[in-house]
């Protein structure tokens, strides 16, 4: 063989390992913050007494839990009535509050809270309030910063697993 073969050959290689390095390395990447749309933590309360239970931080928790086809359903407007009647009587079980990493470049890093959502015993229905302090622009009153939701039996399993 000549040297032009061994150089080809050795150009070949070299493109080979960057390709199989490129890959490798993309396997233990984390999320990025736009994948986690900026979410910060989740903390858990008990209902009962307001205890914290725990605080998730755990990525793979976070990218699921910002995921939950929670908008799904077509109808939710018109059965916004429905869902709150359905919860008159139900006990609530735990909090789950969302808290995001502030939108500006600069200033405080503290992550912000950005919604509550109300897990209740024995229903697959949810609440849930964006806080007030998401909308800096002007105040909006809580009646209009409220939603209630059906859960798919998958998805409240889900928010569940996170309080244990």
């Amino acid at each position: 063989m000549n040297k032009k073969n061994f150089i080809i050959i050795g150009i070949l290689l070299m493109f080979g390992v960057c390709v199989c390095a490129g890959c490798s390395a993309r396997q233990g990447e984390k999320y990025t913050m736009e994948d986690l749309d900026n979410l910060a933590e989740i903390r858990i309360y008990s209902a009962k007494n307001n205890e914290l239970i725990k605080i998730i931080t755990d990525e793979e928790q976070l990218y699921q839990y910002n995921h939950c086809s929670i908008f799904a359903d077509p109808d939710i407007e018109e059965r916004q009535g429905e869902w709150k009647r359905a919860l008159e009587d139900a006990e609530e079980y735990c909090y789950l509050i969302a808290y995001k990493y502030p939108v500006a470049r600069f200033g405080a890093k503290e992550p912000e809270e950005n919604n509550t959502i109300t897990l209740y015993e024995d229903t697959n229905i949810v609440k849930m309030t964006v806080a007030e302090e998401t909308n800096k622009a002007f105040p909006i009153p809580e009646e209009f910063l409220t939603f209630y939701y059906e859960l798919s039996e998958e998805e409240i399993n889900f928010y569940q697993s996170l309080t244990e």
